[in-house]
């Protein structure tokens, strides 16, 4: 017992001095569905083990070098992280310190690169994730996605995920693990809103907030990334009414700038469009936007916005998968559908499609058919349209839906999101995700569900369709 003494009674003062800094608080990472606390040993006691590092790992390896970098300086701190064989060089988890010019200032990987400002280095992927991690830092801790050498892999260039935190005002600090690691994967909290009516919920709260707390408090929260209106991939963004962005957590540099001109990749000036939805009433919109949780590469987003006072409106959205845009139901349906047509035949399924009254029509959910030239078999409500080559249709925002479901049938089975009228609701446009499967390898069948209200007019020019 005698032999252990020294050492407890150096870690006991080492804990009152971290906690005198402020170490021992809860840190709260920004986009992350983790729950971690910080941790506190002792500098010389190895953290994790390399082959299993994991996101938990990663952020407590950290929130550590944070708090040594806090007890001891900054001077002592930096000798520290430069040495491979110390206690922050962990095979591949190591940590690497910036001030926030983008200047290097630790890194044990790259010596050669201290000294050297970083800032408009690029990535494999054409990425500056240099500018990327320091602005993450900036607002106090977050994840980032980027390429870079692996150590343990013969230094080969591979994906990686970097946690960042800042030390000061003048400095921060991070490190990463890679692809191929255990707990690289960023899942969705189970808090988090995944389906447009979770969406939709998610801005009515808001909206509530800020009509209860006012409008300077309630930006300051939509622009808050540890706040309640930022739940992973989803937040609340806002805007006035001439599209200047007024709350836009993942990209601060756009605060007051003009959104109203801005188009998508699809052709849609898709703040116009939300205006147009605002004034309204609110409602759901599809289109291009960058996805904060893939370093902000452009991908489909489905949007909910709504109105809170004749000076400002608020928004959300989520970037969908196949899971949450379409129902259990729907995906029975149409499996049950495709059943009879492979029991019955070809030549007995259509016909039973298109009858009205058949059980494969239960109010707004009905078959549609289409072979793979993108002619249209079966068509319930618009029988006008049986027949005709629709291959390279539209929908109101531009998408060529019908080449999209051909491509999605001819893997078997698959999701396609698009704005179509529902004969239901007095042919309104409404955002429709349908389930699409393979019959027989000439011919496929779908259904979906509507989501309303969807946009009365969109603002949008066409772009033609890449081959």
């Amino acid at each position: 017992m005698k032999a252990y003494l020294p050492f407890s009674l150096l870690f006991l003062l080492f804990f009152f001095l971290l906690l005198s800094t402020g170490c021992t608080e809860k840190q709260q990472p920004i986009a992350s569905s983790l729950q971690v606390s910080a941790v506190t040993p002792s500098p010389d006691i190895p953290a994790v083990a390399t082959k299993q590092a994991t996101r938990e790992d990663l952020v407590s390896f950290v929130e550590k070098a944070v708090c040594f970098a806090k007890s001891e300086g900054r001077a002592k701190a930096l000798a520290g992280f430069n040495q491979k064989n110390g206690s922050f060089f962990d095979g591949q988890l190591y940590i690497y310190a910036y001030d926030f010019n983008g200047t290097t200032i630790a890194h044990p990987v790259n010596p050669e690169k201290i000294g050297v400002n970083r800032l408009y280095e690029k990535d494999a992927a054409g990425d500056l994730f240099i500018r990327e991690l320091r602005d993450m830092a900036r607002n106090g801790s977050g994840f980032v996605e980027y390429y870079y050498i692996n150590p343990t892999h013969n230094n080969a260039i591979e994906k990686k995920l970097g946690y960042v935190m800042k030390v000061d005002d003048t400095w921060w600090l991070g490190s990463g693990i890679y692809a191929g690691t255990a707990g690289f994967a960023m899942p969705r909290s189970p808090s988090e809103p995944g389906t447009p009516g979770e969406v939709k919920a998610f801005v009515d709260n808001a909206v509530d907030f800020a009509r209860q707390h006012g409008k300077t408090a309630a930006i300051a929260e939509f622009n808050n990334r540890s706040g309640p209106f930022v739940m992973g991939n989803v937040y609340i963004y806002a805007l006035d009414y001439h599209g200047i962005i007024l709350a836009l957590p993942y990209q601060p540099d756009q605060l007051g700038q003009d959104f109203s001109k801005l188009s998508d990749a699809a052709g849609q000036k898709f703040t116009q469009t939300e205006i147009d939805l605002v004034r309204n009433g609110g409602g759901f919109l599809s289109y291009l936007y960058v996805n904060p949780a893939h370093n902000l590469t452009v991908e489909p987003k489905v949007s909910y916005v709504r109105s809170v006072d004749d000076t400002y409106w608020i928004g959300a959205g989520i970037y969908p998968g196949p899971e949450s845009m379409v129902d259990n139901k729907t995906r029975r349906f149409v499996e049950e559908a495709k059943a009879y047509a492979i029991s019955r035949g070809k030549a007995t399924a259509i016909p039973t499609f298109n009858n009205l009254s058949s059980s494969f029509i239960q109010d707004d959910l009905y078959v549609f058919a289409y072979d793979y030239n993108g002619t249209t078999l079966a068509y319930p409500y618009r029988p006008n349209l049986i027949g005709l080559d629709r291959m390279n249709a539209t929908d109101i925002t531009g998408k060529q839906h019908i080449r999209e479901m051909v491509t999605s049938a001819k893997n078997g089975s698959g999701t396609v999101y698009y704005f179509t009228r529902n004969p239901l609701r007095n042919n309104t446009t409404e955002l429709k995700a349908s389930y699409l499967m393979d019959v027989d390898g000439t011919w496929f069948l779908g259904a979906g569900t509507y989501t309303a209200p969807g946009p009365s007019r969109m603002t949008h020019t066409p772009v033609p369709f890449a081959t």
